[in-house]
């Protein structure tokens, strides 16, 4: 339908008036039988008829809503607001919910819509008439029922009534009370009905749960309404939908969030690890001491390594079974004395190193002269050194003669 009504709308606003009308006429007819309740639809296309062709076009739709057994109670109070806003006469608007309680006598949500238009009217005789009219043991509302009504009663006495005519009220609304079991010696509740307006209450939150005093808007629905000479509509949808929302959630189970760890994130965590402790699985020690050695990803520029593409080599690698171990001669003792005379070089080095350094000190300036002569005078005194050396080995080595 919602498509419905902005193609009617749009073609209204080009002034194609036909062709609204047609749109709301293949939707409300009754041999396609596309909708099964077509109340909204005769509702806005009684406001579109009045709109377009004035308030006797929107008359004979009415009409035609009244004929049509798949209707509700709404499109006799739709057409009596409009006949009180737009008319100005508050016969025709009375009629239509005379007409309408004939029909729906026993549905609550059309008795409060009767209830809230003639409280508004600033006509008390009339109103008073109506409540007794509708709480008469004649009427065929069931009793469960009535103690919206009841409510409703008590709060129009409470605004243009004396104390008699409230006690009265109250009285005969506690005999139902008892009659129904509902308040099991809590009578003290029906004195925060009387007392609230709005959303004000005489009691604190905590004496409310005391007595165990439950928000009228959770049992009845004329809590939850909205005025009907100011919306045109029984109970407003925002409401209604909010009141779904929190019944939804009432129902649905929520964590207990006491139980649950705060979120600390770990500073500078291991690679591949999460963020914040537990919630994974524990790593073997071998890698957990391979990922502890390793430097952190974020050091690493590359090259990076395909690990699909290395698996598939590995997967296709053929290592065979049996493999004789690979044998290397190695000529130990050549190494030996390779090792032994760089060990000699190396000793020699250093100690020329430290004879040079002595001479340095004790001739820091020499001209290039003195350095060759003190070249070959170096020279000469490692060859005698040599000398030496031979000369001694060979007394030792020689035989002694007896």
């Amino acid at each position: 339908m919602l498509i419905h009504f902005a193609y009617a709308d749009f073609e209204e606003q080009r002034l194609n008036v036909d062709k609204a009308r047609s749109i709301y006429n293949r939707l409300l007819d009754v041999n396609e039988a596309n909708l099964k309740d077509p109340t909204l639809a005769y509702i806005q296309a009684m406001r579109f008829e009045r709109r377009t062709e004035g308030i006797k076009a929107a008359r004979a739709l009415f009409k035609r809503a009244r004929e049509d057994t798949r209707t509700n109670h709404q499109v006799y109070v739709a057409a009596a607001l409009m006949e009180y806003y737009c008319s100005k006469d508050n016969n025709i608007a009375f009629n239509i919910f005379n007409l309408g309680l004939k029909k729906f006598g026993q549905n609550l949500d059309y008795i409060l819509a009767y209830i809230d238009y003639m409280t508004h009217l600033n006509e008390d005789h009339n109103a008073r008439v109506l409540f007794e009219r509708i709480l008469s043991p004649n009427n065929s509302i069931t009793k469960q029922s009535q103690p919206a009504i009841w409510h409703e009663f008590l709060r129009f006495e409470s605004q243009v009534g004396d104390l008699p005519s409230i006690k009265k009220v109250e009285k005969r609304r506690l005999a139902l009370h008892v009659e129904l079991n509902e308040l099991e010696g809590r009578e003290t509740l029906l004195l925060v009905d009387r007392y609230k307006f709005l959303n004000l209450l005489p009691c604190s939150n905590d004496e409310l749960k005391l007595l165990g005093y439950k928000d009228v808007s959770n049992i009845n629905l004329s809590s939850t309404s909205t005025s009907l000479l100011t919306n045109g509509s029984v109970v407003n949808g925002t409401a209604l939908l909010e009141q779904a929302a929190k019944d939804r959630r009432a129902i649905l189970p929520r964590p207990d969030i006491k139980h649950l760890m705060p979120f600390r994130p770990t500073r500078n965590p291991l690679p591949g690890s999460h963020s914040t402790s537990g919630g994974v699985f524990p790593l073997p020690d071998t890698a957990l001491y391979l990922v502890k050695v390793l430097p952190p990803s974020r050091n690493f520029e590359g090259p990076f390594v395909i690990i699909d593409e290395l698996m598939e080599r590995v997967a296709r690698l053929n290592i065979p079974d049996n493999f004789d171990p690979v044998r290397v001669s190695v000529q130990g003792e050549l190494i030996r004395d390779l090792d032994s005379s760089n060990a000699n070089n190396s000793q020699q080095s250093r100690k020329m190193g430290l004879a040079d350094s002595d001479d340095e000190e004790q001739q820091p300036q020499l001209n290039a002269g003195d350095r060759s002569t003190m070249d070959i005078y170096r020279q000469r005194q490692q060859k005698r050194v040599k000398l030496t050396k031979n000369i001694s080995t060979d007394q030792i080595t020689a035989p002694v003669v007896t």
